[in-house]
C-alpha cells in the first residue's frame, strides 16, 4: 500500500506541482483509503517529505550518472574533462531538475521532516563528493588539484532559480563552462 501511495503522490507532484497535489486524489489513484494514508504518513506533510526527498534523490542520481559516465575509470583527466562532466544550467537534465529542486527547497523551509531527511541526505552526498574529489586529484596532472571550495559553494550549493527566471539573460552553458574552467583547478 505504501508503495502505491508514494507512486501516486509522485505522479501528482510531477503533474501538478507541490501546491497542486491533493491527498484525496492520491488516495483515489492509489486505491488506499485516506485514513490509512494519514496513519502511514501522518498527513500531507509526511507524505510530501517522502515524495520530495525521493524526487530530489533522483535528480542527484541523474547528475551523478553524468559525472560517472564522463569521469569514471582510472585514466588521467584534464580540467576540460571535469568541466564537461558538470551539467550546465541549460542542459536538458538541469532544466528538468530545476523545478523539482526548487519545490523541494521551498517545502523544506516549512516542513521539518523534509528538512531533516534532506539534511541527512545532503550530508551523505557531501561525504561522497569528498571521495570523488580525492579520485579526481589523483588523476589530474601533477601539481593540479580540484578546488573543493568552488564545488562546495558554486556547484553543490548553487540554486539556479534566478538563472531560470532571467531566461535569455541568465548564464548560458558556454559562459558557465568558461567560468568553471577558470575556477575548478588550483
Amino acid at each position: 500500500m505504501r508503495t502505491r501511495v508514494l507512486h501516486a503522490a509522485r505522479a501528482e507532484v510531477i503533474a501538478r506541482g507541490v501546491l497542486g497535489m491533493r491527498v484525496a486524489r492520491v488516495a483515489d489513484q492509489s486505491g488506499v483509503p485516506l485514513a490509512s494514508m494519514y496513519r502511514m504518513f501522518g498527513g500531507r506533510d509526511g507524505l510530501l517529505s517522502q515524495v520530495l526527498l525521493h524526487l530530489y534523490e533522483e535528480t542527484f542520481a541523474d547528475q551523478f550518472a553524468v559525472v560517472q559516465r564522463n569521469l569514471g575509470g582510472t585514466a588521467p583527466i584534464t580540467v576540460d574533462d571535469i568541466v564537461a562532466s558538470l551539467p550546465p544550467p541549460r542542459s536538458a537534465t538541469s532544466v528538468r531538475d530545476h523545478s523539482i529542486r526548487n519545490q523541494v527547497m521551498a517545502v523544506a523551509s516549512v516542513n521539518p521532516e523534509l528538512r531533516r531527511l534532506l539534511s541527512e541526505s545532503l550530508r551523505q552526498k557531501r561525504v561522497m563528493l569528498e571521495t570523488i574529489f580525492d579520485d579526481l586529484d589523483a588523476r589530474l596532472p601533477a601539481g593540479q588539484s580540484v578546488d573543493r571550495e568552488v564545488f562546495r559553494v558554486l556547484v553543490f550549493n548553487l540554486n539556479w532559480l534566478y538563472n531560470d527566471l532571467l531566461g535569455e539573460h541568465g548564464v548560458d552553458n558556454e559562459r558557465y563552462h568558461q567560468l568553471m574552467k577558470r575556477l575548478v583547478v588550483k
